[in-house]
């Protein structure tokens, strides 16, 4: 097996060894890499319990496109939204907790499409599911479609049990508030 290289921007001189095991962006655009700076900070916060994706919410907010699709591995139907991704990722981020980690990361050369390897427990239902963040950025840096594929399915199961309890409600508020922004402005 061949070790992933430490990745080295050739046309920028931009050093991607700080994010992990990341093969690829040779030719990153700056927009690009403050998007993949931004999300392992809201990775890492979920490990320091000091800063919670919540709370990074807003700096979050603005490396992703106002419809971003989020596909989960849980069910088939998409979402569509910022507020919507923001959401699910930060109950997952609960249910996952400090167990989430990131291993072999391939970003495309030019930045805008991540295939992100990952690990994380279920809550504390013993289960580790393992899986694939592909996430396509835009043009201009920000998320517009981001899928995880998951297994193994008991693991998936179990995450799709643990989100319904926490996403649903929040879901439901989201919903409300919009449907209300939209009647009253």
């Amino acid at each position: 097996t061949v070790p992933f290289a430490r990745s080295q921007c050739t046309d920028t001189g931009r050093d991607l060894s700080h994010f992990g095991n990341i093969l690829g962006g040779e030719k990153i655009n700056q927009e690009c890499l403050e998007t993949l700076r931004v999300w392992h900070k809201a990775v890492s916060s979920a490990h320091s319990s000091t800063v919670s994706i919540n709370e990074l919410g807003e700096e979050l907010s603005n490396h992703i496109n106002e419809k971003c699709v989020f596909h989960p591995p849980t069910y088939f139907k998409a979402w569509e939204g910022r507020d919507e991704f923001l959401v699910i990722i930060s109950c997952v981020s609960e249910v996952f907790g400090k167990s989430f980690t990131y291993h072999r990361q391939w970003i495309s050369p030019d930045g805008k499409d991540w295939a992100l390897e990952f690990t994380a427990n279920i809550g504390n239902s013993n289960l580790t599911i393992s899986g694939i963040d592909v996430v396509k950025l835009g043009d201009d840096g920000k998320i517009i479609d981001f899928a995880v594929l998951a297994r193994p399915p008991n693991a998936v199961a179990e995450l799709k049990s643990q989100m319904m309890k926490k996403a649903t409600p929040k879901l439901m508020k989201l919903k409300a508030k919009q449907a209300a922004s939209k009647l009253f402005g």
